[in-house]
């Protein structure tokens, strides 16, 4: 039904790994973001105000040649593909941590390349607390993550859901994760297969 799903969430909300279980499953291939190859992120932790510019212009770019690469390809989606960010995470990021001049160049880099970029069919947002995202976040045991607050991860969700509603023709699944358990539980798994085997209109969907 779908040719393009993607996964979104704060971090820490197990977007890679639904992304992945969910590609076992359907034999669909996985699109993940490369964030482990940007130098910046740490340097981001350690001085949000010195390199939140040029960590946001690095993803940016970095999401834009994933993306543009499957345009590359001489059949769009031939199979179904599923990843674990959307583009326009980068705007989402980027609201929450530039300044206004900083935040308005980047909108307008941003705007060229939306435009030229295959969007999703469905977005699957996990949506989970505060605590729980902190909790997933240590277990992973980045240890440049372990510094991030509440405040920002709250921020970064508020962003979101702010963004989703100035969307239009897209469909988005918002999906309470809060007692979910994809790895442990497999009924809750079955669950979020269910729900992206339905036909849904465009907007946003709470489950």
């Amino acid at each position: 039904m779908y040719n393009y799903i993607a996964i979104e969430g704060i971090i820490g909300a197990g977007k890679t790994t639904l992304c992945n279980t969910l590609c076992r499953a359907l034999e669909a291939e996985s699109l993940l973001e490369q964030f482990e190859e940007n130098t910046f992120l740490e340097k981001f932790y350690e001085s949000p105000d010195a390199y939140a510019f040029t960590l946001e212009m690095s993803f940016l770019a970095s999401r834009y040649h994933q993306l543009s690469h499957i345009l590359s390809k001489p059949n769009l989606f031939p199979q179904l593909t599923i990843s674990d960010f959307v583009f326009y995470k980068s705007l989402v990021f980027a609201a929450n941590n530039l300044k206004n001049d900083e935040l308005q160049l980047f909108r307008k880099l941003f705007d060229i390349m939306f435009n030229k970029l295959p969007k999703p069919d469905l977005t699957i947002y996990l949506n989970i607390s505060i605590e729980k995202a902190q909790k997933n976040i240590r277990k992973r045991g980045r240890d440049f993550e372990f510094e991030i607050e509440d405040q920002y991860l709250h921020s970064l969700h508020e962003q979101y859901i702010k963004y989703f509603g100035q969307l239009q023709n897209e469909t988005i699944l918002i999906l309470n994760m809060e007692e979910r358990d994809i790895m442990n539980n497999p009924e809750d798994f079955e669950w979020i297969i269910g729900l992206i085997q339905q036909k849904y209109n465009a907007g946003i969907h709470y489950f």
